[in-house]
């Protein structure tokens, strides 16, 4: 199964990622939200915000392998639950580790959101202010002999 997740996700990240580290000089947080959503950290290298990608990344895929594995685990217990049936004793012992694992992965579902959420949130704010410094030379103010002067260049 995973196998196959992989096999189709890989080309779609790589023709996102071209499409990431094409330079703009103006960023569209609309598209900055969209690369979020659908590769972890992908809104971040849109913006060129590479150590923000890196540390997306890295969470991201922590939990979500984490998820996985509790899982796989949540799916070994009730299996063995199944098995040892007719002993009240391993059965008990059993469905406590298997409902431990299963809160323990329904905590990581809402981590991966709490930080997908976050990553689309920053890429769309870093996108808005992504010509900031542009924008800021064309405001000066002007300190004169008591006279406070606003120049605007257009």
């Amino acid at each position: 199964m995973s196998r196959k997740i992989a096999f189709y996700l890989l080309p779609l990240m790589l023709l996102l990622l071209s499409n990431l580290t094409a330079a703009e000089e103006q960023k569209q947080p609309s598209r900055a939200m969209i690369y979020s959503v659908v590769l972890p950290g992908g809104g971040q290298i849109y913006n060129e915000a590479y150590i923000k990608a890196g540390a997306v990344i890295g969470v991201q895929a922590y939990l979500i392998s984490r998820a996985f594995y509790l899982d796989d685990k949540a799916k070994h217990y009730g299996n063995l639950m199944d098995e040892f049936a007719a002993d009240p004793y391993s059965y008990q012992l059993y469905q406590t580790k298997r409902d431990q694992y299963r809160d323990d992965l329904r905590s990581d579902y809402w981590w991966i959101g709490m930080t997908v959420a976050l990553s689309v949130a920053d890429a769309f704010v870093d996108a808005h202010l992504s010509n900031y410094n542009s924008e800021k030379e064309k405001v000066r103010l002007k300190f004169e002999d008591k006279l406070l002067q606003l120049e605007l260049k257009f």
